[in-house]
């Protein structure tokens, strides 16, 4: 029977509301709530006080913003709908914790993957039971994302299904898409579509794997990803990329901006063949482009991007087949940086060539590189050299100019600015590498390789989604500042005095507050439960 009674503290009197109970025999009193200096016989209006206590404390703010995102583009139940169903956690659950726990984790891995979601608000919704997550349903799931012996890759459809809801719900169509390919590397050598090969990382002696992935233009969204060996050529992978694109993707017109090491005469004539407009960097292995770079231009057009002055010439030539446009830009910066680089080279190289001892294979040696700016003979014995100037002069011509082709006849400005957007594909990688710590690869079979690349795929598109939902809401933060402020966001729970338990989150500063109000994450605040611990 509860009754109320006064006690003294400091000579003041305090009200509560207790209840007798026996312990061991003995009667005791439980305090059910405390009234404070009110005493609700003598004031039935009088309203208790609550005292509560912290319990445990949860990772909120950056979860929460991640699985606001997954809802936004239905990313469970568009995985669900090509993966197998299960008991317990569904793949599409799976593969969003992967991801956020790649986005999110300290040294992610499927080892730590139950402990960091228990240390989640995620752990106290309804429906997700952290004690399902183990080694076993983690590479069921991975097995069902891509499994050669099984004729089972799903990553391509999925990754359709999601780039073209997150369009749809920002009412937006996107049919300009940039391409570029990254590597990143093994610590281990048993990975057998792992090669030497070019590394974009300046690690030759590490095996590695190519990543092709093509974006957006507008959003930064990345539409596909593909995963090749480690030594194949850029040029090489345009065909397949072009290939899903247009056939498995369903993409039917398109413009593809490519940087300059995809420029090959088969490529450009792969785009003809599909019907697919491009925009691509031009190398110096074309021998029109070393005389377009070499001539006399006086008509320049001069244009201002990034507080840099560039001059812009365009020609329409008929190159491989066809009647094209090429783009000739000049960069009066990076000519004097490459001016300065490449006299310091023939200055040190003179120098190396003026010792005593020379003979022809150090003459070779030091002239590694710069053979063309010198005239190294042999005569009794003796090494002469001269410098060759007029090759030096040549050089200097073409330096800060470059080439680009395409076959839209449009202004050189708008070429131009379109080629240089292609920045958005090198963010996507450099989150990928950082953020989502897939560099270096710590998968070893290439089906885990390739499932691997896919949840750094969902990663990286959750992370673009955070970006656009929170700058639309007029919070201009990108994900270095989103990640840091919504981390310090926690979810506590509290235990009232009657033994029951609520939720509440905690926001430190006006920042944190506003991302909180604006994308409405309190809705995913766990609902207050009354069982007893």
């Amino acid at each position: 029977m509860a009754y109320i009674v006064k006690r003294k503290v400091n000579g003041k009197p305090y009200f509560m509301e207790v209840e007798g109970y026996r312990e061991n025999g003995k009667v005791k009193q439980r305090v059910l709530r405390y009234f404070g200096r009110e005493d609700p016989r003598k004031n039935p209006e009088a309203k208790p006080i609550h005292k509560h206590q912290v319990v445990a404390t949860y990772r909120f703010g950056d979860i929460a913003l991640l699985w606001h995102c997954a809802e936004f583009v239905k990313l469970v139940d568009t995985i669900n709908k090509y993966m197998p169903k299960r008991q317990g956690l569904s793949h599409g659950l799976m593969v969003f914790l992967l991801a956020a726990h790649r986005l999110t984790g300290d040294k992610p891995s499927a080892s730590n993957l139950q402990q960091w979601c228990k240390s989640t608000f995620l752990s106290r919704l309804p429906g997700i039971n952290t004690d399902k997550i183990n080694k076993n349903t983690i590479s069921y799931t991975l097995d069902c994302i891509h499994n050669r012996k099984r004729h089972c890759d799903q990553t391509l459809v999925i990754a359709k299904d999601l780039y073209e809801f997150a369009h749809k719900m920002f009412g937006l169509k996107e049919d300009t898409f940039f391409y570029d390919l990254t590597s990143t590397y093994f610590e281990g050598k048993h990975c057998p579509i792992a090669r030497f090969g070019y590394s974009r990382d300046g690690l030759s002696d590490k095996l590695q794997i190519n990543i092709g992935m093509v974006v957006d233009k507008t959003l930064g969204f990345p539409m596909m990803t593909k995963v090749f060996d480690g030594n194949i050529n850029d040029v090489k992978t345009v065909f397949e990329m072009v290939y899903y694109a247009k056939f498995i993707l369903g993409k039917e017109k398109a413009m593809l901006i490519m940087d300059r090491g995809m420029d090959s005469e088969d490529n450009i004539k792969i785009m003809d063949t599909t019907e697919y407009s491009y925009i691509i960097g031009l190398s110096c292995k074309h021998k029109f482009v070393n005389k377009l770079k070499s001539m006399n231009i006086d008509d320049w057009i001069e244009f201002e991007a990034n507080d840099k002055k560039i001059l812009l010439k365009k020609f329409s030539k008929n190159l491989f087949g066809k009647r094209r446009i090429v783009l000739l830009y000049y960069n009066e910066e990076i000519a004097f940086v490459q001016r300065e680089a490449r006299q310091r080279k023939i200055k040190y190289a003179e120098e190396q060539l003026c010792l005593e001892t020379l003979t022809k294979n150090k003459a070779q040696e030091f002239t590694k590189g710069l053979s063309k700016y010198f005239d190294i003979e042999t005569n009794n014995r003796k090494i002469t050299w001269k410098k060759k100037q007029v090759e030096i002069r040549q050089s200097e011509r073409t330096d800060g100019k470059f080439c680009i082709i395409t076959d839209k006849d449009i202004p050189p400005e708008e070429i131009y600015t379109l080629y240089f957007s292609k920045d958005k594909v090198e963010k996507g990688f450099r989150h990928m590498k950082q953020d989502l710590d897939l560099h270096p690869t710590r998968k070893r079979l290439p089906d885990r390789v390739i499932a691997d690349v896919f949840i750094c795929h969902i990663g990286y598109l959750l992370l673009r989604l955070a970006e656009k939902l929170i700058q639309d809401k007029k919070i201009d933060v990108f994900w270095d500042t989103l990640s840091t402020e919504t981390k310090e966001i926690r979810l506590l729970e509290y235990k009232k005095c009657c033994d029951n338990f609520y939720y509440d989150y905690v926001a430190n500063n006006e920042i944190q507050k506003n991302i909180v109000d604006k994308l409405n994450l309190g809705k995913y605040v766990p609902v207050i439960t009354t069982s007893t611990k």
